[in-house]
């Protein structure tokens, strides 16, 4: 170091030195250069507290940051996404679903991943085929976060912090749309410069994000059509993704029994003892439970116990008021169910409180139940729920109630009780009215909230003649259950006098025996039993045998404890919209009221400078119902009643429709419908409605000949034909050619002819779906047999045409 210092000055000294400068001349001294201060470090500026709930919630400047526990890792939880608002003309409201996941948080080194959990099988962690089922089943990484290293949180050190910023705000599975949900809105890429977050607040057991999200709109055939995409190319969307924690210890589950009609969860459940791999499914329901060990003795004794934690619905502020306590009655009257099941005070309803906001509410908060109430033109309402894949326990709901469900219970109750109640005959009906049929409404969707699938089969349990007897209808109600679509008794004559309890649906018989089913608490069921031959008997499973018990000797005592399944398949007894046990008979009731008012539509819904649509609304409705009567008695051809048995249950469970039933199915067909039903059309105001009176009409010609030639119709009477007391395919196909085309050499009228041109087709139809089937050797014989009768036929210039003509159709079909 010195050496080098020395060069350096020796350098400088043998340096030339300018003329001018000045180096023996008195230097002036400098004034003193003012102190400056230091500029001091840029402050680094401090983030705000989090705020504490499920996950703990920062947010600075753009970014908002989630502070995950320790705890919290590897615990499931539920996200839920619903929308707060839509496009105009979407057809899609707030409150509606739009995804539900279940997640759970990860740690990996620097990184937390975000997983989705596909429950869909277990095993006992204990058992060793659980490393098995371990090594089988990674779950989907949804989404990767390094974990913030300059967080502030100096109050909760076993967290990891990390930025979810560009998660929330972007387009993925949790808190964007599926793919099938583009798909149905018809919306194509996420904007990001017209997407936002706009807050997130959190709770103990839950965190709300809100969230603005813009995406180009898809447009053209085949596209849902807003004006907001057709205007603009956009469509912006505010929803709301709610992560609830799920319960640490699952509920009990109570496993589902086809004969008692509950929605499901299921999983494969894998176990060291068991030597055959089954598909458990558990029934969704609520988890009631008691209070404490003397409400358990008190359950033993047969009183009634407060659950530890009821079930609550709330109604939407949105809801007008005249309304709310109708919907709150729907609710509150599932009561009477809950009690038959040990539970008083189980369920309620409140009005939303006014100053929600400041108890930390929200309607899209997933730990509260709510009736949405929609704006929307929509004429229904339904009732979902969320509930856990690991045991089938509810957790929330949101029931959608479109405003314009007002217009289908209308209609419905005008048309089919408007010859027994006077109060129908107006297009606006009184409050307490309209307030009553909102609230059997309310009552069934409930209904499914609390876990309940449709019971077509309910009304069926009522014999046709209890429809008309005052007395026993009014104690009992025209059908076992509100869960069906049985609507209103269409049965009932004037003369009969039937009050509104006997014409109205109330939760009755099977509905009360359901929640009994799905909520009764087993107080001797607390621990698994492991028999000395080594059988394992989980808690599940004891419950299981205890309410396989109770099932028998319920439907030994009643058809009214019967579930007759979704209406999905062919049997007669389990159908939407009917009444009775006799769909004949019941149908012919019901004409006989829809004569008894046809006429005097036009008095009951006038309404000053109403251009007909009144009118044409509610004669489209009467129309509907005699549809609805086509369908009912069309079933029964080639039915075949189902209902399900365990092996304790003696009898069949798959049972095909008599002969004899078949007949009266098809003369009421041939009586009602084949011969022109003139009484539809024959009225006054008819060409105030439309140019050709008779166009109204055909689809009940369309639909009866369906229910007589289709290929499923032929198939079905196939698949009976094996009882003894069955129509035999040869036979059924012979009488139902005759009866289509008895008329010979008569004058055809039009309706006739298009009723056989249809049959013909219909027939066509099923000859080129068929082939190497086993009914298609009687779809061959029924052309052939019409192509007979057609060639011998007379009649006029007209008659002899049409016969020409299907001649022609059935020749080129068999040469093709």
């Amino acid at each position: 170091m010195k050496r080098t210092i020395i060069v350096a000055l020796a350098a400088l000294v043998l340096l030339p030195v300018p003329a001018d400068a000045g180096l023996f001349k008195k230097k002036k001294k400098k004034a003193p250069a003012a102190t400056e201060a230091p500029k001091p470090a840029p402050k680094k500026e401090k983030r705000p507290a989090p705020v504490e709930g499920l996950f703990n919630v920062q947010h600075f400047k753009e970014d908002w940051f989630f502070q995950i526990p320790d705890s919290l890792l590897g615990r499931p939880f539920l996200s839920t996404t619903r929308f707060i608002s839509t496009p105009v003309n979407l057809g899609v409201y707030g409150g509606e679903l739009v995804a539900s996941h279940v997640l759970y948080f990860e740690k990996q080194d620097d990184k937390i991943l975000l997983r989705g959990l596909a429950y869909d099988a277990t095993a006992d962690s204990d058992d060793q085929i659980h490393r098995a089922l371990v090594a089988s089943s990674e779950d989907p990484i949804i989404a990767s976060f390094k974990i913030d290293k300059e967080t502030d949180d100096t109050l909760h050190r076993h967290h990891s912090s990390i930025r979810v910023t560009d998660f929330l705000r972007a387009d993925n599975v949790v808190t964007g749309f599926p793919d099938a949900s583009k798909q149905r809105y018809s919306v194509a890429g996420l904007r990001p410069e017209q997407s936002y977050i706009d807050h997130v607040h959190t709770y103990p057991i839950n965190t709300e994000v809100q969230t603005v999200k813009t995406y180009t709109a898809r447009t053209g055939q085949g596209t849902t059509a807003t004006p907001s995409g057709v205007q603009t190319g956009l469509m912006t969307f505010r929803l709301n993704t709610s992560f609830v924690l799920l319960p640490k210890e699952p509920m009990r589950p109570r496993y589902f029994d086809e004969r008692v009609g509950y929605f499901t969860e299921s999983h494969r459940e894998f176990s060291d003892r068991q030597q055959q791999v089954r598909r458990r499914s558990m029934a969704t329901r609520w988890r009631l439970e008691p209070k404490n060990a003397e409400d358990i003795e008190r359950m033993k004794r047969g009183e009634l116990v407060e659950p530890k934690k009821p079930i609550v619905y709330y109604i939407d502020p949105a809801t007008p008021k005249q309304w709310r306590k109708y919907l709150i009655m729907g609710v509150n009257d599932w009561n009477v169910a809950f009690e038959q099941a040990g539970w008083k005070n189980a369920i309620r309803a409140e009005e939303w409180p006014e100053k929600a906001d400041s108890l930390g509410m929200s309607l899209e908060d997933a730990r509260f139940s709510v009736i949405r109430y929609l704006a929307s033109p929509i004429a229904n309402a339904y009732g979902p729920h969320v509930s856990d894949p690991r045991s089938g326990e509810i957790l929330e709901t949101h029931i959608g109630w479109y405003h314009n469900v007002m217009q289908l219970i209308h209609d419905w109750y005008l048309i089919q009780a408007g010859a027994i109640d006077p109060r129908t005959h107006t297009m606006q009906f009184d409050e307490e009215l309209m307030g009553q049929l909102i609230r059997f409404v309310s009552s069934h969707e409930v209904g499914h909230t609390l876990g309940l699938r449709h019971n077509m089969g309910a009304s069926s349990a009522t014999p046709v003649d209890s429809l008309r007897n005052k007395a026993w209808v009014e104690a009992n109600g025209h059908t076992a259950s509100i869960m069906d679509y049985a609507r209103f008794n269409f049965v009932a004559q004037p003369e009969d006098n039937i009050s509104s309890e006997g014409i109205f649906p109330r939760i009755n018989t099977y509905d009360k025996w359901a929640i009994e089913w799905g909520y009764k608490y087993f107080p001797e069921v607390t621990a698994p039993i492991l028999y000395t031959n080594g059988k394992y008997v989980s808690e599940a499973d004891q419950e299981r045998l205890l309410l396989n018990q109770m099932t028998i000797d319920r439907m030994s005592k009643s058809r009214r404890y019967w579930f007759g399944g979704e209406g999905f398949d062919n049997d007669p007894l389990a159908q939407t919209e009917d009444l009775g046990d006799d769909q004949m008979r019941s149908t012919e009731y019901g004409i006989k009221n829809l004569k008894r008012i046809i006429n005097d539509l036009p008095a009951w819904v006038r309404e000053e400078g109403d251009l007909n649509e009144n009118l044409a609304q509610m004669y489209s409705s009467l129309i509907g119902q005699v549809r609805r009567y086509v369908g009912h008695v069309g079933r029964n051809i080639g039915g075949m009643y189902h209902e399900y048995k365990s092996v304790e249950q003696t009898g069949p469970v798959y049972v095909p429709e008599e002969k004899a039933r078949v007949q009266r199915a098809m003369r009421w067909l041939d009586t009602q419908i084949l011969t022109e039903p003139k009484w539809l059309i024959d009225v006054p105001y008819i060409q105030r409605l439309t140019r050709d009176p008779q166009s109204q009409i055909r689809p009940l010609a369309d639909q009866a000949v369906t229910a007589l030639c289709s290929a499923g119709t032929l198939s079905n009477i196939v698949s009976c034909s094996y009882a003894s007391n069955a129509y035999q395919p040869a036979d059924y196909v012979t009488d139902v050619v005759r009866m289509l085309f008895r008329d010979g050499s008569q004058n055809l009228s039009r309706w006739r002819r298009y009723v056989q041109s249809q049959a013909v087709s219909t027939l066509i139809s099923a000859w080129g779906s068929g082939a190497n089937t086993e009914m298609h050797p009687y779809v061959t014989q029924a052309l052939q047999l019409i192509q007979q009768r057609v060639r011998q036929a007379g009649g006029d210039a007209a008659t002899r045409a049409h016969y020409k003509e299907l001649d022609m159709r059935i020749r080129l079909t068999f040469e093709k």
